[in-house]
């Protein structure tokens, strides 16, 4: 079939339009086209900067990882390091002192207590391995003295010293005992409020009556009204301020039920202070002052009375 040619300008009445406006619309539809492959072709390049993005922040991350790859072998060479230092200088001392022959032990002197005596001293450093013929560096002296105070609540202090080249000094003190604590048992307390047992001559001593805590036990210290029982005791051990205390009742809450000693016999005394119990300076002031006034009262009653009440600041009344 053969193809048929158009001649434009004969078709005037068909074509109200001019070539020249042709021309422009068909430029117009080949700019769209145009411009819908170029944005084709920008879609197309988008994966590509995104693959570059990606392959960027892993380059970052692998750099990032070899840096704190690297810091964390540093600290471990580091380290490593010290703990090969710190085992060289304990190798040494060990070398130069707990295995040289020049300080083996060949004398133990000890300074003993009343109750802790020198055989029973020596009987546990020989449980513990220090005896004649060990190293005097064979042991560390705190850890052994902390282990001891702890084993003996009784022993206040101790103190263990090194006399080169072969001699070792162990030195004891011994807690006091200020007052029983109840008038069956064997715990007692110090004039700290430190609480330890005691076998000998508890009758010598002044009794706290009603102390009754369940959690109470050696190395341990006593609270509430038997603290403030342990401070009445602790003054009045002192000879100057002449009040000899053989019992306190520590029942009551508002005060202490004293049992002093007068020329007339045994009296009692409701006493109460300032601070009871506290162990302040000021409080310790205001309890030497009663009991100034409570000695006094009772001098000058001459025993016509049994009953004294120095509850209240100032004043002492009788009953």
């Amino acid at each position: 079939m053969a193809s048929e040619v158009w001649d434009v300008s004969e078709c005037g009445s068909y074509f109200p339009f001019r070539i020249s406006q042709f021309t422009w619309i068909t430029m117009l539809f080949d700019h769209t086209e145009t411009g819908r492959r170029r944005g084709k072709g920008r879609r197309r390049a988008e994966p590509r900067n995104r693959y570059r993005v990606e392959a960027r922040a892993k380059g970052r991350d692998s750099r990032k990882l070899y840096r704190i790859g690297a810091v964390v072998l540093l600290v471990g060479v580091v380290l490593g390091f010290l703990g090969a230092a710190f085992a060289g200088i304990l190798f040494t001392r060990d070398l130069l002192f707990a295995r040289n022959d020049r300080f083996v032990i060949r004398d133990i002197e000890i300074v003993d207590g009343q109750i802790k005596t020198e055989n029973m001293i020596r009987e546990y450093l020989a449980y513990e391995g220090i005896t004649i013929g060990a190293n005097l560096f064979s042991f560390a002296i705190r850890e052994f003295e902390d282990l001891y105070l702890q084993r003996n609540p009784l022993v206040k202090t101790i103190q263990v010293s090194r006399q080169f080249p072969d001699t070792l000094k162990v030195a004891i003190r011994e807690r006091d005992p200020l007052v029983r604590l109840g008038q069956q048992g064997s715990l007692v307390a110090d004039s700290e409020g430190f609480v330890f047992r005691l076998s000998t001559n508890l009758h010598r001593l002044p009794v706290i009556i009603g102390c009754n805590d369940p959690d109470l036990e050696p190395g341990g210290h006593v609270g509430g009204a038997a603290k403030a029982a342990v401070t009445l005791l602790a003054v009045c051990d002192n000879p100057r301020v002449g009040v000899r205390v053989v019992g306190v009742d520590v029942k009551k809450k508002d005060y202490l039920l004293v049992h002093f000693v007068t020329p007339d016999g045994i009296k009692e005394a409701r006493l109460s202070w300032e601070g009871m119990g506290s162990g302040a300076p000021e409080s310790r002031r205001d309890l030497i002052v009663r009991l100034g006034r409570l000695k006094q009262a009772a001098k000058d009653d001459r025993g016509q009375h049994s009953l004294f009440d120095a509850t209240l600041p100032g004043r002492i009344y009788v009953r």
